[in-house]
């Protein structure tokens, strides 16, 4: 989402050297999208959701929709990781917005080993996109709140900073999914 509240190592951000290479942008902003606008991070959200969404369309057992889920994560949270100082070096902030792979990774967290209400299931596609739609809502609230620990892993430095808060973000928008399924939709 860009954010500007990590300013302990914003001096170290500026300092490094503008780096030589463009094509690591175009894996930092999950093939293009993180140069949507506006709200990029909005934007970066929406193809893991489609995937997730598909998965559901075509029936995958809910073992295999994680497992995808997973896979997701940890390839794209990896890849931020590498790329993370080249991302804050080339766009010259600590947390750039062009940067959506945190959100990749912060989405398939949000629906790892969610299940899906019956109520979505027997509407057929259109149930199962508002499912999606929905968690993709509270996926992206609770990245914007950054509520507690979230706030705290933005300052961790280079990419480890930029995806931390997702998945600590994530992590509660699928407990939150969760509570609301069990206690209600089911």
């Amino acid at each position: 989402m860009g954010h500007s509240s990590n300013k302990l190592y914003a001096a170290a951000v500026a300092n490094l050297p503008t780096p030589k290479s463009r094509w690591p942008r175009w894996i930092v902003s999950g093939g293009g999208a993180g140069f949507l606008r506006p709200a990029p991070g909005s934007w970066g959200t929406i193809p893991p959701a489609t995937v997730y969404c598909l998965m559901l369309w075509c029936k995958v057992s809910e073992p295999m929709r994680s497992m995808v889920l997973l896979a997701l994560a940890l390839v794209t949270g990896t890849l931020l990781v590498a790329f993370g100082k080249w991302a804050c070096a080339y766009y010259r902030q600590p947390d750039p917005g062009t940067v959506v792979l945190d959100e990749y990774a912060g989405f398939a967290i949000a629906a790892l080993f969610m299940p899906v209400p019956h109520w979505c299931s027997d509407h057929g596609r259109w149930g199962l996109f508002l499912f999606t739609a929905a968690l993709y809502v509270l996926f992206r609230a609770t990245d914007t709140l950054k509520l507690p620990p979230a706030n705290w892993l933005e300052r961790l430095p280079w990419g480890w900073g930029i995806l931390l808060d997702d998945i600590a973000s994530a992590i509660q928008a699928n407990v939150i999914a969760q509570v609301v399924i069990q206690l209600w939709l089911l």
